[in-house]
């Protein structure tokens, strides 16, 4: 499976994004756009032209969309963030913490995160951007005191989250079953070459 990235430069007539109501507006051009894309895509939602974004408008934007998401209501389909300066972090990383949620950023080269996630999940996610993609099996070589199955579940929790994507793993699992690979959501190279921490 190969993910690929769509860029979305979020613009408003003055650079602010301070009314939920004016945020809702831009939340549905966000959403029409993620349901236009099909699965296993990438929606990179940049914010260089918004000069400043107001902890309700974040939630409109960002939170809304990954709860959608997050609820499987469009099969296999991610957001990520670019663009976002000083001034939106803090507004962002908020409304994502209020609402237990998280999202992947890029800039300059370098990826990080905002909103809330574990530290044994902020390991995870670090290696699977790290190798590009991982299964349950070789996270646990990485994590040597993990098992099989707690590496599965961290895996599975992110890919919840829709902080990674899967794919279904071509060996066959003995007796039965399924295997994933887990996938950055940073594959796509033609916006992100050789990502390192923010």
């Amino acid at each position: 499976m190969s993910l690929k990235t769509y860029l979305f430069e979020l613009k408003t007539l003055d650079g602010l994004l301070v009314v939920r109501e004016v945020a809702k507006k831009y939340r549905e051009e966000v959403w029409d756009r993620i349901e236009q894309m099909g699965p296993n895509r990438v929606l990179r939602l940049d914010f260089h032209n918004v000069q400043f974004i107001d902890v309700s408008c974040a939630d409109e934007v960002v939170v809304r969309i990954i709860a959608r998401l997050k609820a499987g209501e469009l099969r296999d389909r991610y957001m990520i963030l670019s663009g976002v300066k000083n001034q939106h972090k803090e507004n962002i990383d908020t409304a994502l913490r209020v609402s237990k949620k998280a999202i992947i950023v890029v800039n300059d080269g370098k990826w990080g995160f905002l909103g809330e996630l574990v530290k044994s999940h902020q390991e995870v996610l670090a290696h699977v951007v790290q190798k590009n993609g991982i299964t349950a099996s070789e996270l646990k070589e990485k994590m040597a005191y993990w098992s099989v199955n707690q590496a599965s579940a961290s895996l599975g929790a992110l890919y919840k989250k829709r902080l990674i994507a899967r794919e279904l793993y071509r060996r066959p699992v003995p007796g039965g079953g399924r295997r994933f690979r887990y996938l950055s959501l940073l594959l796509d190279s033609r916006t992100s070459p050789n990502y390192k921490p923010l």
